[in-house]
């Protein structure tokens, strides 16, 4: 955690805002070991006493939501699972523990978000996410201020919009993803399991280029519903293929509308990939119901709640093309909807 954009950011309590509403600044309580100026192990607390919850910063991460009890209890096998393995005993606990392990589900997770966000860091081909993001922020591009990655997966979304010099923070709810973002950033170089086939993995190196590394980002794991920041806090925002990925993606729409500035630029990206595992049916946005007003489509509705949310549409496109590599012999290939907006004044 950087030292720097906490200050600047002042988070405040998520679990004091989420049941008072009460904006309590957060402090730093223990720093137990510091690398490169980054906080890597520490705690936060709450800076009202009746309050005085901690927050945990493990590996650079700091766990700054509503309930973090409840986040270390689902994300325990990411938090300790030890990265310090062999490749061969990588392989021999994937073989042993099999594909419906939280082991290998973890693998394949960050196969196909690292593999898919950073091929030219590693040394191959250009990301496909660069296409996207590049069209994104330039129908949205923050303004003067700190930015806001919603939904940044392993990252490399958040170093594309710290291009300009602004400070972006990144945040998301995957502690193995914001792990490796962290590592990558404070130590200039990462690895991670890239899917060959089945059950076979290579080791994979990332580089940080040399001009990222000069970048202002940071990643905190944080609910989008419920971000630990006073209203208007932002400058821009941004949200790749998150819509369709969380619980009530409606009110994350509120919570992004409340954490930006007047007139601050944002961007959604979805392909409306729904799945009930992630988000109940009378959540999604379109998708159902074609006796509907919208006859089951997605992208009026999208458009609609961002709208009554708070949100003046500037732009859009409906097929933007997003490429996912799953393993050695299959991608995955998605058509996003992409929306720019500003936040309109607040009256």
């Amino acid at each position: 955690m950087r030292i720097d954009l906490f200050d600047e950011l002042a988070p405040v309590c998520p679990r004091c805002l989420h049941f008072s509403q009460a904006h309590s600044p957060l402090k730093i309580g223990d720093r137990l070991e510091m690398r490169a100026g980054h906080l890597w192990q520490g705690l936060l607390h709450c800076s009202d006493q009746s309050c005085w919850m901690e927050y945990p910063v493990i590996d650079g991460v700091p766990i700054l939501t509503p309930d973090p009890p409840d986040f270390l209890t689902r994300a325990q096998h990411q938090i300790l699972r030890r990265d310090d393995l062999s490749v061969p005993l990588q392989g021999a606990m994937g073989d042993a523990l099999g594909q419906a392990s939280e082991f290998d589900r973890d693998r394949q997770h960050l196969s196909l978000y690292a593999g898919s966000h950073f091929p030219d860091w590693a040394g191959g081909t250009a990301s496909p996410l660069l296409a996207i993001l590049d069209r994104a922020l330039s129908a949205a591009p923050p303004g003067d201020g700190p930015a806001l990655d919603l939904g940044c997966s392993v990252g490399r979304g958040t170093w594309q919009m710290a291009g300009t010099g602004r400070a972006v923070l990144g945040v998301d709810l995957n502690f193995s993803m914001l792990r490796l973002a962290q590592r990558l950033m404070v130590e200039g170089r990462a690895s991670f399991p890239q899917r060959r086939i089945g059950l076979v993995y290579d080791q994979t190196e990332i580089q940080l280029p040399a001009d990222a590394a000069k970048a202002r980002v940071d990643f905190w794991a944080a609910d989008c519903l419920v971000l630990p920041f006073a209203d208007g806090r932002f400058a821009g925002a941004g949200a790749v293929n998150l819509v369709d990925c969380i619980a009530a993606p409606t009110n994350m729409l509120v919570e992004a509308a409340r954490i930006l500035a007047d007139g601050a630029a944002a961007f959604f990206t979805t392909p409306y990939d729904w799945a009930e595992t992630a988000t109940e049916k009378a959540a999604w946005m379109g998708g159902h119901s074609d006796r509907g007003p919208f006859g089951g489509a997605a992208e009026p509705v999208l458009t609609a709640t961002l709208q009554q949310t708070g949100f003046d549409i500037t732009s859009e496109e409906t097929d933007l093309p997003w490429t996912l590599r799953m393993h050695s012999r299959s991608v995955m290939q998605y058509q996003l909807h992409l929306v720019a907006c500003r936040r309109m004044p607040r009256s």
